[in-house]
């Protein structure tokens, strides 16, 4: 009489097992689907003042910035060609009520409409490429350039026959000014008796203005080097026209069939996969941990592309050695510095910080005129 009770608890007892097995396996069942194959991808919005296919500042940086979204399954909203007042706010709308967790706003000139409307989106991680834009939810994203445009300086440094150097540039601001001052101390590094003429264009994208500034500084100022900080390589059409040496900036000019050896070099940046560590530290949630995020040379994020074959086995070496002291901890903006009227800007026994550097470089060097 004793087996029939046993027996029921035994049965009882495994019909709740199974119960309880199959509830665990539904269970994990409905978390699996809906952690995998239900949750939104994530998606990353960019805004660009000119279009995709853009060479210059805007192709490679939605290229960067695309191999990274498409390496880490991260869906991209794209807003090209967003110029004037209000445009830039539209565009981060659109962003916004399409799911963009985080937006890129890929231009200096966006800072200003940037200060008004980023607190509207606190849910949005935003990045700016102006360091002087800063809030709880946005962070400056930008890669050491002046590093590069160092190297660079002392490549025309080296080759100048004329000691006339020309440079046409957007805008006097800390990001321009600091490209203009670290080429211009690259120069003195190899030709202490060269100079640096520069000539503003007022604008990141006027071409037939930059043309028309880069043929004064070759025909009037007599520079037989030219390299410029624009958007696009007008400039460097001009020089490629007249048979001079330039050396390019954003993207590899050598790399046209139909431009020559004058194509000294060009200072270009790794934006893939400075794109792939920024989106990474966003779906990590750190992305706004810190004001700035600024990387370089140390990081392999920017550099001098290929050579032309003007360019020396004596100058490359030249190179090496000072991009290896840059390695090793030689601070460009390092030592005795003075500005065009003679002030001191930096003593022999300092170097001039980050902050100085990002935001408040509102001068030029000794070295540098101005063509009016």
């Amino acid at each position: 009489m004793s087996a029939k009770p046993q027996r029921s608890l035994s049965q009882g007892g495994t019909l709740l097992i199974i119960s309880f097995i199959l509830i665990v396996l539904a269970g994990g069942c409905w978390i699996f689907s809906s952690s995998t194959f239900d949750q939104p991808q994530p998606k990353a919005g960019i805004v660009l003042l000119g279009g995709i296919d853009e060479e210059g500042w805007n192709a490679p940086q939605y290229r960067g910035i695309r191999r990274a979204c498409d390496k880490m399954h991260i869906e991209l909203l794209t807003k090209e060609r967003i110029i004037g007042e209000g445009a830039c706010t539209k565009a981060v709308q659109e962003l916004a009520q399409d799911g963009a967790g985080m937006i890129f706003l890929a231009s200096y000139s966006y800072s200003e409409e940037a200060r008004q409307f980023v607190h509207e989106y606190p849910q949005i991680a935003f990045g700016t490429n102006s360091a002087e834009c800063h809030a709880r939810n946005m962070t400056s994203y930008f890669i050491r350039m002046y590093q590069g445009r160092y190297l660079a300086g002392a490549l025309a440094g080296l080759r100048t026959k004329s000691n006339v150097i020309g440079y046409v540039a957007a805008m006097q601001n800390s990001e321009v000014n600091r490209g203009i001052n670290a080429f211009t101390l690259g120069v003195q590094q190899t030709n202490p008796n060269a100079r640096v003429i520069v000539m503003w264009t007022g604008s990141w994208q006027d071409e037939e203005k930059e043309a028309a500034e880069a043929r004064r500084l070759i025909q009037e100022a007599g520079a037989d080097i030219l390299t410029y900080h624009q958007d696009e390589p007008a400039a460097a059409d001009v020089a490629e026209e007249l048979g001079i040496d330039y050396i390019g900036y954003y993207e590899d000019l050598g790399q046209h069939p139909w431009r020559s050896d004058h194509a000294l070099t060009s200072v270009v940046c790794n934006w893939d996969r400075y794109y792939e560590d920024i989106i990474r530290r966003y779906l990590k949630g750190e992305l706004n941990y810190v004001d700035k995020q600024w990387v370089g040379m140390e990081a392999g994020f920017v550099e001098l592309c290929g050579f032309s074959a003007a360019v020396t086995e004596d100058e490359k070496d030249k190179l090496s050695q000072l991009k290896q002291a840059m390695l090793n901890g030689k601070f460009i903006f390092a030592g005795e510095i003075h500005d065009r009227q003679g002030n001191l800007r930096c003593r022999t026994d300092e170097s001039i910080r980050d902050d100085r550097l990002l935001q408040h470089m509102d001068w030029l060097v000794k070295g540098v005129d101005v063509l009016e």
